[in-house]
């Protein structure tokens, strides 16, 4: 449809802005729930990650502590038991055990040494216990397998533990694992004689504490899916309780979108949701009685032309019997007839944008309509030399009858007279946006018109504003009010062959 040439009393403008209506979004109802649920599910996310992350974090924190205090404990357990078996061994004794060789394993005092080792070993529930010179050298050792003078590897791994023992200093080596897959720990404690140490003592015991620290691992895990579980349900709670305001305002926009001003904004709480919604609400009471004052002055003015014009018309008529006029004075008086008829029809057009009937919805052969329609406008068309094809497929919308007819009419004629000789003015008939709750029926009407420039068309439903010569610009100001009024919406866009293309959802039957 050209906007060069609409048709009678339209208006093609963004409507009911004085209803509060945006003209640029008024066919978009209100964001979709799926855009809500995305604030939800952010909300929901970002709770429930933050706590999962908090209770992660506090369960390595707990297990890591642990770990460190058990292995403190550990490290002076050994160094209190190395103590006593230095004590059992004697310093003075020491001198003496380091000179003994392989021969020497039956003698007294070496084997009196070994089983107050072996003795404290059990009491103390360590594995072993022995005695190394500084070079790392075994000569009492509580594992049978291990003979005097044998070099233990194990001081070698553990070299800087060694080194601190033998300065002075009780030390213990690293975790490791045995042959068995056993973890242990070895801690050496200095022999000193004169001021200088001569050799030190190894304790060896198992870490048993990590068996205890896999216990809790397990327990950990355990209660953080737990926890986690209750945060993300919590999560949940806390989500939903944030974005019900906003369910409700969003339920409520919907209502607004479709210019329902009557339904009060609802109000819940003191945060900044509610003092939204109180603003909101305000301003809806505003612009509803704005809108009220805007009809009521519209329907006076028509009701004081309306008056004036039926008597005007009643002296023109009577005035057209008299035989004394001659043939032009008859053509001048059959002009301002005309001219009447086109004044009453735009006195009517303000009427009906100012008191448009209640909708009485009804589910409609869309089909029907369409093709009744169509032969009602194709003796216009065809004498404009358009051609009005329909090739409507069956489909059922909920509207009033009434106002489809209404719609349809202002945007066919529209597109008729938009359209340049030979041109065609297209009307199509399917679904909606298959994503819609509920379903919808789509309505297209398609010109072969110029089209509809952007600077024009965002101003297309705004009451009173057209670029005819003639018309009071409501013919589509009132076409949006009646399909917002039957919860539908409507938009124009570029046609294939680069006219108008109005676009009416309506929702389906």
């Amino acid at each position: 449809m050209s906007e060069a040439s609409p048709g009678p009393g339209s208006a093609r403008s963004p409507g009911r802005r004085a209803a509060g209506v945006d003209p640029q979004v008024a066919h978009q109802a209100a964001p979709r729930p799926r855009q809500l649920l995305g604030i939800r599910f952010r909300i929901f996310l970002t709770l429930a990650v933050l706590a999962a992350a908090l209770l992660l974090g506090l369960a390595v924190l707990i297990e890591v502590q642990a770990r460190r205090a058990l292995e403190d404990e550990l490290d002076r357990r050994l160094r209190a038991v190395g103590g006593a078996a230095v004590s059992l061994i004697g310093p003075s004794l020491v001198p003496g055990l380091l000179a003994l060789t392989p021969a020497h394993e039956s003698f007294r005092l070496y084997q009196e040494r070994r089983q107050s080792l072996i003795q404290l070993r059990d009491r103390t529930g360590v594995r072993r216990i022995f005695l190394a010179d500084p070079s790392g050298r075994s000569f009492v050792d509580t594992d049978t397998r291990i003979t005097i003078g044998v070099p233990l590897p194990q001081l070698r791994s553990d070299r800087p533990e060694v080194q601190r023992a033998l300065a002075g200093g009780a030390a213990a080596g690293p975790l490791y694992t045995d042959e068995g897959g056993e973890f242990r720990k070895t801690g050496y404690v200095p022999i000193d004689t004169g001021g200088k140490v001569i050799a030190l003592v190894g304790v060896e015991a198992d870490a048993e504490f990590l068996q205890a620290l896999r216990a809790l691992r397990r327990r950990l895990a355990l209660a953080g899916a737990g926890a986690v579980l209750l945060a993300f349900l919590l999560a949940a709670v806390a989500a939903r309780g944030l974005t019900r305001p906003l369910d409700r305002l969003v339920d409520w926009s919907r209502g607004l979108g479709r210019g329902d001003l009557s339904v009060a904004v609802p109000v819940t709480g003191g945060d900044e949701i509610g003092l939204l919604a109180r603003t909101l609400e305000q301003m809806r009471v505003e612009i509803e009685a704005r809108d009220r004052e805007q009809r009521a002055m519209v329907a006076g003015v028509a009701h004081e032309i309306r008056n004036p014009l039926g008597g005007i018309r009643l002296y023109a008529e009577l005035l057209q019997g008299d035989a004394s006029l001659n043939d032009g004075q008859r053509r001048r008086l059959e002009k301002i007839l005309r001219e009447l008829d086109h004044m009453g029809a735009v006195v009517d057009q303000f009427l009906l944008y100012a008191r448009p009937a209640n909708p009485i919805p009804q589910a409609l052969d869309v089909a029907h309509e369409v093709e009744e329609l169509a032969d009602l406008l194709r003796g216009l068309a065809e004498g404009r030399q358009v051609a009005l094809d329909a090739p409507v497929r069956a489909a059922r919308a909920q509207c009033d009858p009434t106002h489809l007819r209404q719609v349809l009419h202002n945007l066919v004629r529209n597109a008729i007279e938009a359209s340049p000789p030979g041109g065609a003015v297209r009307i199509s008939v399917g679904a909606g946006d298959a994503a819609a709750d509920p379903p919808e029926c789509e309505i297209a009407v398609e010109d072969s018109g110029p089209g509809i420039p952007e600077a024009v068309r965002e101003r297309l439903f705004e009451p009173f504003f057209t670029t005819k010569t003639a018309g009071a610009g409501l013919g589509l100001a009132i076409v949006q009010r009646l399909v917002l009024l039957n919860r539908g919406r409507i938009r124009v866009d570029r046609g294939e062959t680069g006219g108008a293309r109005f676009v009416l959802t309506l929702p389906a039957a």
